[in-house]
């Protein structure tokens, strides 16, 4: 006979580890509802100065959110060099707190090719690349990378200028399984996302990260799980979890306690 109520299943304790909130439909519904699904800490990250100020406004009076400014490869390709030592100054007083909310990191920096690029605009992004990663080691924050379809170009650049002692991560990995030995071997992390739940490459990749070096991520709004289209939300971390948990044959909340204590640990952050 019924005893009563099946008992609730636990919710996971989780990090996000690189979204954009500021730039989702609603930021303070997103976050409220991201907490109710157990998400505990989140890492803005950023793009451009403009929204480097949208991540501060929001991450301001929440003590669960933290800050990465950075000028995305994007964004550093399409900028004129006569315009780049501009963008490094404004980044510059960002990382010096003159938004009000210090970074944890810096970041997003790196190279991306999947679109078809000049070589101006190449050359555009590995200066602002080098740039910043000589910024980084200066203050000693961890980094987050953007690589896409650019790994050759980008490890080239990490061997030989060399990475800050904080270490980083390569977020929302799109790495070739037969090159996480070589982030690794840098003493990177690597961060997934959504397209674990719908990209074979990106848990073949997954299943050869060690659980200390992982970090779970939404890049909310831009990426979604599978089924779902943007703009997604924080709230849809559980999904990213259980798919790595999948891949690497723990439970979910095992996975979840790995990934939010390795972000913390990264980035310097408190525990919860």
């Amino acid at each position: 006979s019924p005893t009563g109520p099946a008992p609730a299943l636990p919710v996971l304790v989780m990090f996000d580890a690189h979204n954009h909130l500021d730039r989702c439909p609603d930021p303070a519904d997103a976050l409220a509802q991201a907490r109710l699904t157990g998400v505990r800490g989140q890492v803005l990250a950023g793009v451009d100065v403009a929204g480097w100020r949208r991540q501060a406004a929001v991450a301001r009076d929440a003590p669960d959110l933290w800050c990465a400014y950075g000028i995305h490869p994007w964004t550093a390709g399409s900028t004129s060099e006569e315009d780049h030592g501009a963008l490094v100054e404004h980044l510059v007083r960002a990382l010096d707190g003159a938004l009000g909310v210090p970074p944890c990191a810096l970041g997003e920096l790196g190279l991306d090719e999947a679109r078809r690029r000049g070589p101006a605009e190449r050359k555009r992004q590995r200066a602002l690349f080098r740039a910043q990663l000589a910024l980084a080691r200066e203050r000693d924050l961890p980094v987050v990378l953007h690589v896409v379809r650019a790994h050759g170009a980008a490890l080239g650049i990490l061997r030989r200028d060399g990475l800050p002692a904080a270490g980083g991560v390569v977020h929302s990995a799109s790495t070739p399984p037969d090159l996480v030995p070589s982030y690794l071997d840098l003493g990177l992390h690597l961060s997934f996302g959504p397209a674990l739940t719908r990209h074979d490459k990106a848990r073949a990749a997954a299943a050869l990260v060690p659980q200390n070096r992982l970090l779970v991520e939404t890049d909310a709004p831009d990426q979604a799980p599978a089924g779902e289209s943007p703009p997604s939300s924080p709230s849809c971390l559980p999904r990213v979890v259980a798919a790595l948990a999948e891949v690497h044959g723990v439970p979910a909340e095992v996975m979840a306690d790995a990934t939010a204590a390795a972000a913390r640990r990264l980035y310097r952050l408190p525990a919860a």
